[in-house]
Formats: C-alpha cells, structure tokens, sequence
C-alpha cells in the first residue's frame, strides 16, 4: 500500500485504454495509445493524455473521446473498483514533439561549429562593410558642392574652347 495513487493511476490507463481499443467501435480510435493518466488526489478527476499513430489525427481523437466522455466513464465505472469514477478529459499528449524539438536542437549544436571570439569579431565587420555599402548616402552639403564642381568644370572647357 506504499503507493495507492500510483496503482490508481495504472488501473485507470490500463482499463482506458482497452475501453478505447476494443469497446469503442470508431475508426479514429484504432490507432489510438494511452500514455498517462493523472488522477487527482480525491480521485474525482482525471487527466487523460493521449496520441495517434497518426500525429494529424490527434486533435480529432481528442474531440471525439471528449465528445464521449460519458460513455467511457460508464464502461470504466464498470471495470473499476473503487468508490468513486473519476471525471475523465482528454488531453493531446505532446511529449513526443517536445522531445523531438530538444533532441533537433541538441543535435544542431552538436553539429554547429562553435562560435569564437575572432569569429565574431569577423563577422560584425563583415556586417559593417555590408551596412556601408548598401547605403552610400550623400548629405546635401556634399552634393551640392559636387555639382558646383561639375558647373565649374563644365565652364571652363567651354571657356578654352571659346577662346
């Protein structure tokens, strides 16, 4: 009796998810797995975490076993037996794609070359000549002054060539 809600908890899943598999006739639940089950202290609600082989499927599952929730609380009152049947509601279980997204990153890391002082100091030049060159802004000062140039140099040839 060390740990009642832990044995709780396996009843629970055991007994869902031969309820989901075999008792319920729809398509979608075919492929569908029990992963974990949370019972409150009370054992008054219950968290019910579940996936489909098929990961676009999951949320469908979801809505139908919510949709059904009566029903497969019944079919477990029946199996079980404690006092009371817990209050089911399905939920998506996304350990999967969050063990997926750390094990990508582990993996770029693993395989990115790290990033060194000198490597840094390279790249914020690289960046700065980029930045330079792609805005070659004159100020108005400097513009004028480059026209005032050209209007005398254009006078002056047309001066010798007068003369």
């Amino acid at each position: 009796m060390a740990n009642k809600k832990g044995r709780i908890n396996e009843i629970v899943q055991r007994n869902l998810s031969e309820i989901i598999l075999y008792k319920l006739k729809a398509p979608i639940t075919q492929f569908a797995s029990v992963n974990e089950v949370r019972v409150s202290d009370d054992y008054s609600y219950c968290k019910v975490y579940v996936s489909h082989i098929d990961p676009n499927k999951a949320d469908e599952l979801v809505s139908y076993l919510n949709h059904n929730k009566g029903k497969i609380r019944t079919l477990l009152a029946q199996t079980l037996s404690i006092y009371k049947t817990p209050e089911l509601s399905f939920l998506k279980d996304e350990t999967y794609e969050k063990g997926k997204k750390i094990d990508d990153l582990i993996d770029k890391a693993l395989n990115e070359k790290p990033l060194t002082l000198k490597d840094l100091e390279e790249k914020e030049k690289k960046e700065a000549k980029k930045t330079k060159k792609a805005s070659p802004k004159k100020t108005v000062k400097a513009a004028k002054k480059t026209t005032a140039k050209k209007k005398t140099a254009t006078r002056k040839k047309s001066a010798k060539t007068s003369a």
